[in-house]
């Protein structure tokens, strides 16, 4: 039997294997992102076993980041996560460091119910990038082109506030998909036709998710719209950027600040399943509706967007596609070969 231990990253050989395990994990997409020469963190192995670490990251005199966490799915069950985020939030709090970051998957209720146990929340978009230290804006702001990611603050100057932030999340995520939709069209300099039509699009599809979406998440209890974070500042950028669109979208999650990660695991699966096939279906409707304005760059953008669904690993492991992976690989596998056939017919 495996008998786990934790071990601080001590060593260059340390650092490297730990960081292999999390390119395991995460997929060679995130090698862009993990740090090359990891010297700060701890790791789980058994013996040159090495299963999972966490990388720390201190990103001004008075602030740290638990920047990556992760377990191989082989050795998950031995409770590896917590003991990792309680190594690391003890390292940051005898270094001094009395602001802590960390970044959590907005799908992943597992971790969310670390996170809440051990005194973080989940703060606003403004609030993770202007709330804090200038001297860690950059790093942070790194970290929200995260999608699909959610930025979790332990702060112990602010401990009476909600675990999740649940006001107006609906009026947020609406308001910032026409943002993104006016951004895209008008800058793109497309016409005004396409300017109209390109922001009903992307108001309407992000409208629609939330339809198709609420009955399959509500089956399994109470719940509430999750606003996207991570993702936005990278959407924003990229609208204005290049008339482009990167999606984000947020989901609905439970409404209870501690859950069941199993329970919801199913419903979270099919939800992201019936968001991905909702954007193709109006793909389709639109190239038959409006051939010129499909034609003239709605349809590349749509494809794109479509595009990111298909893909699992990291950065788009916060998209459908990925959820819809974590939870069935027939149902992943379905909705990948109706959107390729789609993208091509299109």
């Amino acid at each position: 039997m495996s008998t786990y231990e934790i071990t601080p990253i001590h060593t260059p050989e340390a650092g490297q294997k730990t960081r292999a395990v999390a390119i395991r994990v995460f997929g060679i997409g995130a090698s862009i992102m993990l740090p090359k020469d990891p010297k700060w963190g701890f790791y789980a192995h058994d013996g040159d076993d090495f299963v999972g670490g966490v990388f720390i990251d201190q990103v001004s005199p008075t602030e740290g980041m638990l920047s990556w966490i992760f377990v191989d799915p082989e050795a998950q069950g031995h409770r590896l996560g917590s003991r990792l985020i309680e190594a690391g939030i003890q390292a940051m709090d005898e270094q001094g460091l009395k602001t802590q970051f960390s970044l959590v998957r907005s799908d992943n209720t597992a971790s969310w119910n670390m996170f809440a146990k051990h005194g973080y929340t989940r703060v606003s978009v403004l609030r993770s990038l202007f709330g804090y230290s200038a001297k860690s804006c950059i790093k942070r702001l790194g970290y929200s082109f995260a999608t699909g990611y959610s930025t979790w603050v332990k702060d112990d100057s602010r401990t009476d506030e909600p675990v999740h932030p649940k006001r107006w999340a609906i009026l947020k995520s609406l308001t910032f998909s026409l943002f993104i939709g006016m951004a895209l069209s008008l800058f793109s300099l497309r016409g005004m036709e396409f300017f109209i039509i390109g922001t009903a699009v992307v108001a309407g599809i992000t409208a629609l998710r939330m339809v198709v979406a609420y009955p399959v998440a509500r089956t399994s209890g109470p719940v509430r719209f999750d606003a996207p974070q991570g993702g936005t500042s990278l959407s924003v950028l990229v609208a204005l950027a290049f008339g482009s669109w990167w999606p984000t979208f947020g989901s609905f999650v439970p409404e209870e600040d501690i859950w069941r990660d199993r329970e919801f695991a199913r419903y979270s699966g099919l939800q992201a399943f019936a968001t991905w096939m909702s954007m193709v279906l109006v793909s389709v409707g639109l190239s038959r509706l409006y051939p010129e304005i499909f034609h003239a760059g709605l349809g590349m953008i749509l494809k794109m967007v479509i595009i990111f669904q298909v893909i699992p690993f990291f950065p788009f492991d916060g998209m459908d596609g990925a959820r819809v992976l974590r939870y069935s690989t027939v149902l992943y596998a379905i909705a990948a070969v109706l959107s390729l056939l789609v993208i091509f017919m299109l």
